[in-house]
């Protein structure tokens, strides 16, 4: 809506007579600033002079007195120590007494005096009190003083570091007492130049609030159409407020909640009439369990409030009400009207998702960090056997049957060290999209009968009893024989390694209802799989034991990426304490033919 305003009228008349007042408002204003500027200045020139004859005079007075006491201290206790005389002795001790009282006269002017000086005196006080200490046992008796010369080199090392703060002490009065000085002759060169100032000011008053009170009418005028644009642009606000993804809540000084909008209404489970009116932390912590629960006193967002500042958050919670805990980073930002603060207001933003995409991510680098701290103890041990049969080869001289026998150790540890390399660059392929596949005609039969042949022994190794039934009249897949051997070898391998001593497993092969495919399966008798990890077994580098060393993570992920390379899919079937049952359903020759993943050609790698 488009706002109409008044022509601007000039001035008539009026506004002259009008203006008069104002006009001798500010000269009596100026008159008062020109007496009142210097009582101000002189009160601040009167304060530095009262500081440094009351406080940092008498300071590095004491200071001096306090080093000189600590040199005629050293003096008397070297006496002491080299000539053993009591009377040194007795000096000595005097000046403890002297240093203490000094410590006393010094204390109170410490009190009135700024942190770093306060802080600076602790070290000297601290090293006083240690050299000090370790001279009590060489006065304690003749024969501790002769045992303590062997200590003189730590106890003029305990002194000269004394000195140093002793010194560094001094000086730093002696800096406040010039920065003091300073400020005293800037206060007097202000209140000059303060008084030129207001001197022409006063003269120039009249002249100027004449020609603004000409205006004044004006300016009114304006004041008035500013106003209107306001509550337009208070409604714009709070237009943007509902519409923000962040919960805004208006708070007065005593923290109780004046609005709220839809987030921090949805955040909190509170409306914004229910809320209005009520305590800030009630309605942030109303829904947490007892033992969470803290104090008005020890919030931090009304310890912020109560400073009238403003402060921000990096992680926090609030609580539904309901008793949801919700991550949050807070702002509050003081409620200005003028440089008057009414209140503040406090923005919530719902930190739930990035947080949970935080613990997602650390997840993942945790498995990914466990899987290649197996994939190192599964290439070492391979690497190891090579290595040690490699080395006895070399030194020893072995007959030609021992010789075949270390060269077979060598040769499956490579190929054990291999097949890894190659689950890795296979995961890797997959991941990238460019996994190849090179579909011909391929016969189930034959195909499984490989697969189980080339596990047999491990079966027999375990008493597990395995068998494939394969019916003769199954059509012939399109799938590149390989892979589709390395799909049914990563599950009998899966269900070796699963399956206890004396259980079953069993490979079957069938046509899918639709007869486009072929789905072969391997069914076990293991400990089963619960159903809350049958959603991440074919995540890549997940594992159900990570305690246990159990391979890498990979075989699973590498059988669904082979299988829908060819346009099929694998499914899952456990029941806990029964076993378990992956099935791939992949297609046939007579099925349409699907295109290789990645736009990889059948002949690529």
């Amino acid at each position: 809506m488009e706002t109409r305003r008044a022509p601007h009228r000039g001035p008539t008349p009026l506004d002259v007579p009008e203006a008069r007042p104002w006009a001798l408002f500010f000269i009596v204003l100026a008159i008062l600033a020109l007496a009142g500027v210097p009582i101000v200045t002189s009160r601040e020139i009167a304060e530095e002079e009262r500081a440094i004859g009351e406080v940092l005079e008498p300071a590095q007075r004491f200071a001096a007195e306090l080093a000189l006491v600590q040199t005629r201290q050293m003096l008397r206790f070297r006496e002491y120590l080299l000539t053993g005389d009591v009377e040194a002795r007795v000096r000595y001790q005097d000046l403890l007494s002297d240093e203490e009282s000094i410590r006393e006269d010094l204390l109170p002017l410490l009190e009135r005096m700024d942190v770093d000086v306060r802080q600076q005196a602790l070290p000297l006080f601290d090293a006083s009190w240690e050299w000090h200490l370790g001279h009590r046992d060489a006065l304690a008796s003749d024969t501790a003083r002769v045992a303590f010369l062997d200590q003189a080199e730590a106890d003029r090392t305990r002194y000269e570091r004394m000195l140093l703060n002793s010194r560094v002490f001094r000086e730093l009065i002696n800096a406040r007492m010039e920065a003091a000085r300073t400020a005293a002759e800037d206060a007097r060169r202000q209140q000059l130049q303060l008084t030129i100032a207001l001197l022409a000011l006063a003269l120039l008053a009249t002249v100027a609030v004449a020609v603004v009170g000409r205006r004044l009418r004006g300016i009114i005028t304006e004041a008035n159409l500013r106003r209107r644009d306001a509550v337009r642009a208070r409604w714009e606000i709070d237009a943007v407020l509902e519409a923000t993804g962040d919960g805004v809540l208006g708070v007065d000084l005593d923290g109780r909640l004046l609005t709220i909008n839809a987030t921090g209404s949805r955040l909190l489970g509170y409306g914004e009439e229910e809320a209005r009116g009520r305590s800030l932390h009630d309605l942030l912590h109303a829904g947490a369990p007892e033992d969470q629960r803290h104090e008005p006193e020890d919030c931090p967002i009304l310890a912020v409030l109560r400073e009238e500042g403003g402060a921000e958050s990096v992680d926090d919670f609030v609580w539904h009400r309901r008793g949801r805990r919700v991550p949050v980073r807070w702002a509050l930002r003081p409620l200005m009207d003028g440089r008057v603060v009414r209140g503040a207001v406090l923005t919530l933003t719902d930190m739930t998702a990035v947080r949970e995409a935080e613990e997602a991510l650390r997840e993942a680098v945790r498995a990914r960090e466990e899987t290649l701290a197996v994939v190192s103890h599964d290439l070492r041990n391979p690497l190891g056997s090579i290595a040690a049969s490699a080395e006895l080869l070399q030194e020893v001289s072995l007959g030609p049957d021992k010789m075949r026998m270390q060269l077979g150790f060598i040769q499956r540890a490579a190929d054990r060290g291999n097949r890894l390399i190659d689950d890795l660059l296979d995961v890797s392929r997959i991941d990238a999209g460019v996994l190849a596949v090179r579909p011909a005609r391929c016969a189930v039969g034959p195909l499984v009968d490989e697969a189980v042949a080339a596990v047999a022994s491990r079966a027999m190794e375990r008493s597990l009893d395995l068998h494939a039934r394969i019916p003769a009249d199954l059509p012939d897949l399109w799938a590149d024989r390989d892979r589709m051997l390395q799909v049914l070898g990563n599950l009998l391998g899966n269900a070796l390694r699963h399956t206890p001593q004396g259980g079953r497993i069993d490979v079957e092969a069938a046509r899918t209802d639709d007869g486009d495919g072929v789905r072969l399966a391997v069914r076990d008798t293991g400990p089963g799989i619960p159903e809350e990890d049958q959603a991440h077994l074919f995540d890549r580098f997940w594992r159900r034991d990570r305690a246990a060393r159990s391979g890498a993570g990979l075989g699973l992920a590498i059988v669904k990426g082979i299988v829908e390379a060819h346009g099929g899919h694998v499914t899952v079937e456990s029941v806990e304490g029964e076993g378990s049952c992956f099935a791939v359903i992949t297609p046939t020759v007579d099925s349409s033919r699907p295109a290789t993943r990645g736009g990889a050609s059948p002949g690529s790698s």
